[in-house]
């Protein structure tokens, strides 16, 4: 049994070393010259290039335009953008916040805004607030400079006036329909 055993162990180790062992490589005049029938030749006819072939991916960028604008017209296409009329808002905004602390301290508006007070309906304030707007408005109207920024005052006395109008209230009075027959 132990004579088994080792002849066992040493065809184990016989196997082994020749799975470890690595062929030979072959060596630099060995390499055979390939022959002419190995390998298909392949017969392609010459194409003449008289014409120039179409372009794989077509041109898709746009032609240059002919009419270029001139400065002064990308100047006002920018002025007119969303940023400057948000800029050009704020401006009028802030000028009508200097115009009206200016014309707070005038002693007529002063006056005009503590008889509001004396009214004693509410449809006797919205007469007085009525005339104190006009009366401030007036006051900064005189205090503007700029058209432009007359014709913001001009507008914020618009919507001042406007919202003291209750037309569920009070409607103003309509044409009267025609009878119809």
């Amino acid at each position: 049994m132990k004579f088994l055993s080792a002849t066992m162990a040493a065809l184990i180790l016989g196997a082994m070393l020749l799975r470890a062992q690595e062929p030979p490589l072959p060596s630099a005049t060995e390499t055979p010259a390939p022959s002419p029938s190995a390998r298909p030749q392949l017969e392609i006819p010459d194409i003449p290039m008289t014409v120039e072939p179409s372009p794989l991916v077509p041109n898709t960028s746009p032609a240059p335009k002919k009419n270029v604008p001139s400065l002064s017209e990308l100047d006002a296409a920018f002025q007119h953008s969303s940023l400057g009329a948000a800029v050009e808002e704020q401006r009028l905004h802030l000028e009508w916040r200097k115009l009206k602390n200016r014309a707070s301290a005038d002693p007529e508006v002063i006056a005009a805004k503590k008889a509001i007070e004396t009214g004693r309906t509410d449809a006797d304030k919205r007469n007085l607030m009525r005339a104190y707007y006009k009366i401030f408005y007036a006051r900064m109207q005189a205090l503007a400079e700029t058209p432009e920024i007359k014709a913001y005052l001009e507008q914020r006395k618009k919507d001042s006036l406007n919202n003291l109008a209750q037309p569920h209230v009070r409607p103003e009075p309509t044409a009267t329909p025609s009878a119809t027959p």
